[in-house]
């Protein structure tokens, strides 16, 4: 949903629930995702549903909405004009310096971790950003295919780094755009205590 570059995934165990539009299907009505999702073949994608949405928040909060392609609009039943109402943007949400003086890929600007979004456009080029998004939620369009999580969880206020959990598996993967970023770590740590989880341990 985040890029528009597709490519074929090794094999998935559902069918994907967000389609891509192509010439074939561009006449047919796009499915409308309706929140919260609650059958149960849903839920093995809930995860990934629950960070896409978050991000489309931060979007609105941010004023981006108008970024998304045409084919995630409406499949989520959203326009450019929507805006969520926020006095002021919280501070992990913050544009960073670099951020305002680099040019670089809208979705960027939603995650709420402000050292990470500079790790990402300092290293632009040198990781795979569609991989990165297929990660972090555009999996929802080629269907679920194995369940080893490599993003994010979110389980509160998705403008706020405290509402966010980092995977073990984003870690494994990904672990290099944290650099510098102990606060995020931390925030993870908290949600796995709470489990009853070992702490994760990334060198920052």
């Amino acid at each position: 949903m985040l890029v528009g570059k597709t490519e074929t995934r090794r094999g998935s165990l559902i069918s994907p629930l967000l389609p891509y539009t192509t010439d074939a299907n561009s006449d047919l009505p796009i499915l409308t995702i309706i929140f919260p999702l609650s059958q149960d073949h849903h839920l093995i994608t809930l995860v990934q549903y629950n960070v896409v949405r978050a991000m489309i928040l931060n979007m609105s909060i941010l004023s981006l909405l108008y970024c998304l392609p045409d084919k995630c609009s409406r499949a989520f039943g959203i326009s450019a004009t929507d805006t969520t109402s926020a006095e002021n943007i919280s501070n992990d949400l913050q544009p960073t310096l670099l951020q305002q003086s680099t040019p670089h890929p809208f979705w960027i600007s939603a995650i709420p971790f402000p050292t990470m979004r500079d790790n990402l456009i300092l290293l632009a080029g040198t990781y795979d950003s569609d991989d990165l998004c297929y990660d972090l939620g555009q999996a929802l369009y080629e269907g679920f295919d194995d369940v080893d999580r490599r993003g994010f969880v979110v389980w509160g206020d998705p403008w706020l780094m405290s509402g966010w959990e980092v995977t073990e598996g984003f870690v494994g993967k990904w672990g290099f755009l944290l650099k510098g970023c102990p606060d995020v770590v931390e925030a993870a740590n908290r949600w796995r205590e709470v489990r009853g989880e070992e702490r994760l341990v990334v060198e920052t």
